[in-house]
């Protein structure tokens, strides 16, 4: 294996951690493999991207091997075939794939990794046809591995950061008609023998962080804007594992990106965000699996409301970590979850438009598989289609934040993650037994804010970005909201914004991390609409509070919303 064959050998909860439980008799995973041609591709496979290539609604696939790609269309009703055609059958030693719309011109365009071979930009023409469009530092040629799209300088449009097996990563910035420049600098041109990439915005300030994978020790980058990136020095994320593939989540639904990162021969690791860059290390359980790891990927497989996780081991049992929303994971891995194969990348997307999610495996030298998810819980789900206008049309680096009675839950729009593999630009929510979600708030990488109220569950939902920076509603009322303070952490004034539907009574409050009330914002009769309060960082007293962790409780309508900050003065 490409990546492999060189080695030797206490949660801060600010919401209700309740968990929908399957009905009795309902076994809590239930997955058909599906191995027809072409979807049981037996090359020396190493990546998979889920993209809807001809914007017929439904996911594609792309497949990376060490030898022919395929584009594999999805046609419908269970039924995928191979369309591949020049250029997209790239014949080089194939590592990831990832589908980003960099021309902003409303379809998704494909950029491969070689290894050892020249990188390659195909330009979706639509009907099917692509343009190989590649030129200066895309076509780079060094030991290529992972990648991911991103808007690391929020302009609008899609960049591109390529990781190399013990060569300079290099972050390419997309510069409109002028083509790609290498804009490596500082960190970002990490060298050591590096595996994969993901972003995610892990302290909460808009703007895009990089987790790099290296075959020891791993790099957390911190954006602190205007192309300046911070290596931010841990015990825990620095782990000295041979990495392999990593990705974001927010497993205990505190607001914050938590994040697993697999390791191949060690322990796994899950790494809590615990807000102000510290992270715990949790290896409890199966957490910590010590195979092989390579594949990992979030998905609320069971609809339930918390993210789940599936991990792939090369040469040993794939698993399949179920999180019973109170922190705690459990195997449940049976039949084809637990594929004993070369497994490398996975990726998760709703292929069948039937509300749960499936999964593609790919295998090194034996059959990849699509699991179809046929786990029938009577769960509720909300899936949503995001189109940038301001921001980049494929909305990656976005964040959506659904609300639905106690329970919140976060995800970004991701341009690659996990093993050189790319999940479906959708983003797919669990509710559980919730029929609906009371709000649905977008924060696009432009800086907009869009948000919606009762929204019924059970859909697929498009969202088109607004064309300014307002706030803008998705009904003839507002949502009761509460959005995330910032900055955050804070080392002064921190600014809020908060939302209520109808004229009523609301209070918006300071507590310690031990639920002492430090201060009141703000209480009394609110007219319906949008408000903005902020925190001096002192006490009722007037005396500066003590660096460390607050909760922000905001109370209306019989409902509270809760969101951590960290106060460093």
């Amino acid at each position: 294996m490409r990546s492999i064959q060189w080695f030797p050998g206490a949660v801060i909860a600010t919401v209700a951690l309740t968990s929908f439980m399957a009905a009795p008799g309902v076994s809590l995973a239930q997955f058909t493999a599906l191995t027809g041609s072409p979807l049981g591709n037996n090359a020396s496979g190493f990546g998979v991207a889920w993209g809807d290539f001809d914007g017929d609604g439904d996911p594609d696939l792309y497949i990376s091997n060490d030898g022919p790609n395929l584009l594999v269309r999805n046609n419908g009703a269970g039924n995928f075939s191979d369309v591949t055609a020049p250029p997209l059958d790239n014949a080089d030693n194939g590592s990831a794939a990832v589908w980003g719309d960099y021309d902003n011109d409303g379809d998704p365009d494909l950029y491969l990794v070689n290894y050892l071979a020249a990188n390659r930009l195909f330009r979706n023409d639509g009907a099917g046809g692509f343009t190989d469009v590649t030129a200066g530092p895309l076509g780079a040629t060094g030991p290529g591995q992972g990648a991911s799209w991103v808007d690391y300088d929020r302009d609008g449009d899609l960049d591109l950061y390529v990781v190399n097996y013990g060569t300079a990563n290099r972050l390419l910035r997309n510069d409109g008609v002028s083509g790609f420049a290498d804009a490596t600098t500082g960190p970002v041109g990490d060298t050591g023998w590096g595996v994969a990439a993901t972003w995610g915005d892990y302290d909460n300030d808009g703007d895009p962080d990089l987790y790099v994978t290296n075959d020891g020790p791993n790099r957390l980058l911190r954006n602190d804007g205007s192309g300046v990136f911070t290596k931010v020095s841990s015990l825990v994320v620095e782990d000295s594992g041979p990495g392999q593939g990593a990705a974001w989540g927010d497993f205990d639904r505190d607001g914050d990106l938590d994040l697993y990162v697999a390791n191949y021969g060690m322990a796994n690791k899950l790494m809590r965000n615990d807000g102000g860059g510290a992270f715990t290390a949790l290896t409890a359980g199966p957490l910590g699996d010590t195979g092989n790891g390579t594949g990992v990927a979030w998905a609320d497989y069971d609809n339930d409301g918390d993210l789940d996780l599936y991990l792939a081991n090369y040469g040993g049992t794939n698993r399949l970590l179920r999180n019973d929303g109170a922190g705690v994971f459990v195997a449940i891995t049976s039949g084809p979850l637990g594929d004993t194969g070369n497994g490398t990348g996975v990726a998760w997307a709703d292929h069948d438009g039937d509300g749960d999610l499936d999964l593609y495996l790919v295998n090194d030298g034996s059959a990849n598989k699509l699991l179809r998810n046929d786990l029938s819980s009577g769960a509720h789900w909300l899936h949503v289609d995001l189109a940038g206008r301001v921001s980049n049309r494929s909305a990656i680096g976005a964040r959506v934040v659904l609300l639905a009675g106690t329970v919140r839950q976060i995800q970004e729009v991701s341009g690659g993650s996990g093993y050189f593999s790319q999940n479906s630009l959708t983003v797919e929510f669990g509710l559980g037994p919730a029929a609906k979600a009371d709000s649905l708030i977008v924060r696009w990488p432009s800086g907009a804010v869009q948000a919606m109220a009762n929204v019924t569950a059970n859909q697929r939902l498009a969202l088109v970005e607004p064309s300014t920076v307002d706030v803008t509603m998705g009904a003839t009322s507002p949502p009761l909201a509460f959005d995330l303070p910032a900055p955050n952490p804070s080392c002064g004034p921190t600014r809020l914004r908060y939302s209520v539907p109808s004229e009523t009574h609301a209070e918006l409050a300071v507590y310690d991390i031990q639920g002492r009330l430090v201060t009141t914002i703000a209480r009394g009769r609110q007219e319906a609409g949008w408000h903005t309060a902020s925190w001096s960082g002192r006490d009722s007293r007037g005396v500066p509070a003590r660096n460390g962790v607050y909760l922000l409780r905001f109370t209306a309508m019989g409902t509270t919303r809760t969101h951590r900050l960290v106060l460093v003065q």
